[in-house]
């Protein structure tokens, strides 16, 4: 799979305490992206799913979040990682730029494994109605064997969050929804 980054420990990229992959390549430009440099189709590293899998259950996570970059362009290496994950207890949530009905019409399979997606292009414009999506026009979807199963956007307790990690070897990581 090409990604960009993972993060082990993240509590603003969906419910409770997660594994976070950041996948690379998109082509959706949407502005005001504020993941801008893991969208060049070029960039990233492959990394086998196998090894995606053996990190997410390195600690005791409650979940993987897949962002991005688009995670629907590997659809067949994302329906791995989510079925995977899954079969290991993890819940699994996916932000992608499409909409729900744009990826089931598109017949994507990885839906099948995504217990929870963040779905819309972002617009920056919009403020967000939901703690984990990125602008007002996304929602956040509570899906079952593929099928819509809710509408979980308006939530009350889903206001935005943002986190600062700060790497063993320095290194600072902005994720979630940070105004800086």
């Amino acid at each position: 799979m090409k990604i960009h980054s993972v993060i082990e420990g993240t509590r603003v990229n969906g419910p409770g305490f997660r594994f976070g992959v950041w996948v690379q390549g998109c082509l959706r430009n949407c502005p005001g992206c504020f993941n801008a440099e893991v969208c060049r189709m070029d960039g990233g590293r492959d990394v086998p799913v196998s090894e995606l899998v053996r990190l997410a259950l390195r600690q005791q996570y409650d979940g993987i979040s897949v962002s991005g970059g688009e995670p629907f362009y590997q659809d067949d290496e994302l329906s791995r990682l989510l079925d995977e994950c899954r079969r290991h207890g993890l819940n699994t949530l996916v932000y992608t730029g499409y909409t729900y009905e744009e990826l089931s019409a598109a017949g994507k399979h990885a839906l099948r494994y995504c217990d929870y997606l963040i779905d819309g292009e972002y617009r920056r414009e919009i403020p967000s109605r939901c703690r984990w999506a990125g602008s007002g026009n996304q929602r956040f979807l509570r899906l079952q064997d593929g099928k819509l199963a809710a509408d979980l956007t308006a939530l009350q307790d889903h206001s935005t969050d943002g986190e600062i990690i700060i790497g063993t070897d320095g290194t600072i990581t902005l994720t979630g929804f940070v105004e800086i």
